[in-house]
């Protein structure tokens, strides 16, 4: 009975992969019913259009946790090649206060990649900043970093490593 016990401990730590999350606590509620816009990340990492690639999914995720009002905003890149993109999301900012965002998240990808070895295990790491439009404070920050394991794709990886991220998030449905 013991040696099953340790067994299944094992396989469940074998097969989670390794991930680290860290977020604002006291912060304000985030209304799911609200106009949110997630802004293309700023890609720190050396994969291009990873920040693209993982507002995409956190866009995604949003719209499976019943928000109403997200839209992504991903303006047209000259060069799709370039790791940073910061002009990309002062533009995606702009457009999105203009069109009456009340939310704002944005962000940077420090990892997205998989990781070098025998089994290219993927490695992902995310900041997350959520701000409400016109204003300058931070409504929530968090950011989190996952590796997951050999046989997992990075898209899986990244979306795990947001849908932790979001977890983390006081959001609140109508009526709350």
């Amino acid at each position: 009975m013991i040696k099953r016990c340790l067994l299944m401990v094992l396989c469940i730590g074998l097969f989670s992969g390794c991930s680290s999350l860290s977020s604002q606590q006291d912060s304000q509620p985030i209304p799911l019913d609200g106009k949110l816009a997630v802004l293309p990340l700023v890609n720190l990492s050396q994969t291009p259009q990873a920040g693209d690639q993982a507002a995409s999914i956190l866009s995604a995720i949003l719209r499976s946790r019943a928000a109403t009002g997200v839209q992504l905003y991903l303006p047209e890149d000259d060069n799709p090649l370039l790791y940073e993109s910061q002009a990309r999301q002062q533009e995606a900012l702009d457009i999105a206060s203009a069109d009456g965002a009340e939310y704002l998240f944005t962000g940077t990808v420090e990892e997205w990649r998989y990781k070098n070895g025998l089994d290219g295990e993927p490695a992902v790491g995310v900041t997350l900043e959520v701000r409400r439009a016109g204003s300058d404070g931070i409504v929530w920050s968090g950011t989190a970093a996952r590796s997951g394991w050999g046989r997992e794709g990075l898209g899986v990886a990244g979306r795990k490593l947001l849908e932790s991220l979001v977890d983390a998030m006081p959001l609140t449905t109508p009526g709350e």
